[in-house]
């Protein structure tokens, strides 16, 4: 009212005397009620009440999640959107009320964080604040397990740290997260000598990794079950604890030990590995007996019972070793047991049989679930197997929802026909968009990229959405994530209000400009630096771009010399990826004029970016005030940065130049590429060395690091010293002419009897 005294929020949470939740209310209830409790002003006690009490009077501020029982709705709550409530009154009681628990926390923490001194008359009546998406899925993508990874290459990520991860992740406003992974590094799978297919494993694990039925009992170490079940089991709570709905991200239906088929040889499904990456064929079982659907019930029901907090899977299929018989894009081909198709049929027929064998497991999962949990969803990525999507998509209804992530880009799809088909039947469509400056180095600020990414989707129609993440425990303040929790809670804010004023929080009035023009600079670089969709993300560690040497003949180079890299590679011992930047097994990965254009993108912008931002990084880090250890981390993280754009350049420059002189036509061709590759080789070499550098001073998180050491998917702490050895085979062998082995493909294993010269001719 005009005339009355301008009170601030703080004032009146110090008159709050109790604050009171639900006993029989979810975890989150508890939790907020305590966090608010240690907000500074407020010296109140907490008060659990029990089915059926409540509590109205002055002083006392009751907490929950919306339903009839406690206090009812306030009116006007929003009908399509998530939302969280707060209504405080001088005498500082009030209600702190909530569509969904994730957004009861991240109430709580606008009030500690954002709210303390605005006016409390805003408040009086009630205030909203509505979601932007109703499902935020928060992905980390550290795929291989949360606790195996370093923080400053000394700390190891303990449970506190997950922990952490969830209350930040709450705090955005997120409301989905997965939690399963396995309690240890490596996966209890194996393979013959020389191969890698195994590796796989470590990431996506299954259902049949936690518990085990009477038909697969046995298969796999009863120690090894209960301990991934335990880790699930705790994550699950840590998320629920924030109001967190836990999930898994599997792969699914994958292969199981030759021991249950040896077993149950009649119930072997499709092959689905990929057979230039395996030794040894991989088989799931036939989901088209009803013995194996049987199975896969009983799995899980009994996750579900040992972790109830669980409310949704998400599979990647035809992956990893995971897949559906009889569908088109199997890595073996259209293959699988004999219950689900009969010889003889037309692709048509065979696309039918294997869509409707597929729709009917989605549906026994969904119904199992629902059993016990009414409102757990099934999550499938159908892009990979486009062949058979639409008869599936045609089966798909309440409680089964499609995503758009998917390893096939050749598939183009009108999302908006599929929303509007799915949300006609009860099911949703769920979006993903990256929020991460890189898809490899950590905390490379992009914010107004990642605002335009999030209004994309709302734009779009999807009103859920999974959001790629730099996780907490390694990038402690990331200006994307803040767009991520502005967007989602106050996305009336502009970009460019939000992003000053966290910058003045972060590093002061004074030096807010010189942090926002860094994180311009960055911005405009993730959209002008090239990127390549296999090389740059997980692709970066699979191919051990960081520590292979880039020379114009690779083959050059004795086997032992190369042993180092070659070990964790995801190549078998004649994959023309050896010796070829541009080719993985069968694929080209990247042709000669495709990178050469990707070169001149990164020499027209890109460059004279970065060497802009890391000038202006390093000047943020020359001024010793309070401010400087955040811009040294900031510095560092951006080096990292410059460093791997120009080593995907220099991998660009490689395919451009090698395959161009080798295909050139003429003298003055040749002449050019060849001068391409030999700048390329001055070029990483420069660039290693750099980045030597950089690991041997920094110990910043620029990058994941793994204590248990090297894998395919991650590096250990030996890093530098895979540097030097990159560096020193460049020297060596920098000055080689360009060349690639047609026939690498055809060698046998290093030791066989029979050599080239008996067989090539054939």
């Amino acid at each position: 009212m005009a005339g009355e005294e301008f009170v601030r929020v703080r004032k009146v949470l110090a008159q709050i005397t109790t604050i009171v939740f639900r006993l029989d209310g979810g975890r989150v209830e508890r939790t907020v009620a305590e966090e608010l409790s240690e907000i500074g002003p407020i010296q109140a006690e907490v008060v659990g009440l029990e089915a059926g009490e409540d509590v109205e009077a002055p002083g006392v501020l009751r907490v929950a999640v919306a339903d009839e029982e406690f206090g009812g709705l306030p009116v006007g709550a929003p009908e399509d959107r998530e939302w969280s409530y707060l209504r405080l009154e001088r005498d500082g009681s009030g209600l702190l009320l909530a569509s969904q628990g994730h957004l009861l926390y991240a109430l709580c923490c606008r009030i500690r964080d954002e709210w303390l001194d605005l006016d409390a008359a805003e408040f009086a009546a009630g205030r909203w604040m509505e979601a932007s998406f109703n499902w935020l899925g928060g992905r980390d993508e550290l795929l291989t397990g949360r606790l195996g990874f370093l923080r400053r290459r000394m700390e190891r990520m303990q449970e506190a740290d997950l922990e952490e991860g969830m209350r930040e992740l709450a705090r955005l406003g997120c409301s989905h997260v997965v939690v399963n992974e396995l309690a240890q590094a490596f996966p209890h799978e194996d393979g013959p000598d020389g191969e890698i297919y195994y590796r796989f494993y470590a990431y996506l694990p299954d259902l049949d990794q936690f518990v085990e039925s009477k038909l697969n009992r046995g298969s796999y170490p009863r120690e090894y079950l209960e301990a991934n079940l335990n880790l699930l089991k705790r994550q699950a709570k840590l998320a629920d604890k924030y109001g967190l709905t836990p999930g898994m991200n599997i792969a699914n239906p994958r292969s199981v030990p030759d021991s249950l088929l040896e077993r149950y040889p009649f119930l072997r499904g499709a092959r689905v590995d990929h057979t230039f990456r395996s030794y040894r064929p991989r088989y799931t079982l036939s989901l088209a007996h009803p013995a194996v659907r049987w199975h896969y019930a009983e799995l899980l029901r009994a996750i579900l019972e040992g972790v109830p907090e669980l409310g949704f899977v998400q599979t990647l299929i035809n992956d990893s070793g995971s897949g559906f018989e009889y569908t088109a894009s199997l890595y073996p081909g259209r293959n699988g047991g004999p219950y689900v198709v009969r010889e003889w049929r037309s692709d048509e027929e065979v696309a039918r049989a294997a869509a409707e064998n597929i729709i009917r497991y989605y549906r026994l999962l969904r119904d199992v679930a629902h059993e016990t949990h009414p409102h757990f969803r099934i999550v499938t990525g159908l892009k990979n197997i486009a062949e058979e999507a639409e008869i599936i998509l045609d089966g798909m209804d309440n409680g089964i929802d499609r995503q758009m992530l998917s390893q096939r880009s050749d598939v183009d799809d009108t999302w908006q026909e599929t929303l509007e088909k799915l949300r006609a039947k009860g099911s949703q469509l769920l979006a993903y968009r990256s929020a991460r400056g890189s898809a490899y180095v950590l905390g490379i600020p992009c914010p107004w990229w990642t605002r335009e990414n999030l209004e994309g989707c709302e734009e779009e129609g999807f009103d859920r959405v999974d959001v790629d993440l730099d996780p907490f425990f390694l990038v402690p303040r990331d200006i994307n994530r803040e767009v991520v929790g502005g967007f989602q809670l106050d996305r009336q804010r502009s970009v460019d209000e939000l992003v000053e004023g966290i910058a003045a929080r972060w590093v002061g009035e004074e030096r807010a400009g010189g942090l926002v023009e860094i994180w311009r600079l960055l911005d405009r670089i993730v959209r002008e630096a090239p990127i390549s969709y296999l090389y740059s993300g997980l692709g970066f560690t699979w191919y051990r771009f960081w520590v292979r040497p880039f020379v114009p003949d690779i083959g050059a180079i004795p086997e032992g010399e190369r042993a180092y890299y070659e070990k964790y590679m995801l190549c078998i011992f004649n994959n023309p990826h050896f010796i070829d930047f541009g080719a993985d097994a069968l694929w080209e990965i990247h042709g000669a004029e495709e990178a050469k254009g990707c070169v001149e993108q990164f020499e027209g912008q890109a460059r004279g970016l970065l060497d802009r931002v890391v000038a202006l990084a390093d000047e943020g880090a020359a001024v010793e005030d309070e401010h400087r250890p955040f811009f040294e981390e900031l510095r560092d993280r951006t080096r990292a940065y410059r460093h791997y754009c120009v080593t995907m350049r220099n991998l660009f420059a490689w395919v451009a130049g090698v395959h161009g002189y080798l295909e050139a036509e003429d003298e003055a061709e040749k002449r050019e590429t060849l001068k391409m590759v030999q700048e390329m080789v001055e070029s990483e070499l420069r660039n290693s060395e750099e980045l030597l550098a950089l690991w041997e001073r920094s110990a910043v998180d620029f990058m994941p690091i793994h204590e248990v050491g090297e894998s395919m998917h991650d590096y250990g702490l030996n890093f530098g010293k895979l540097i030097g050895r990159k560096i020193e085979l460049m020297r060596k062998y920098g000055d080689r002419m360009p060349r690639i082995d047609p026939n690498f493909m055809w060698r046998m294993p290093e030791g066989a009897e029979l050599k080239e010269e008996d067989y090539l001719g054939y």
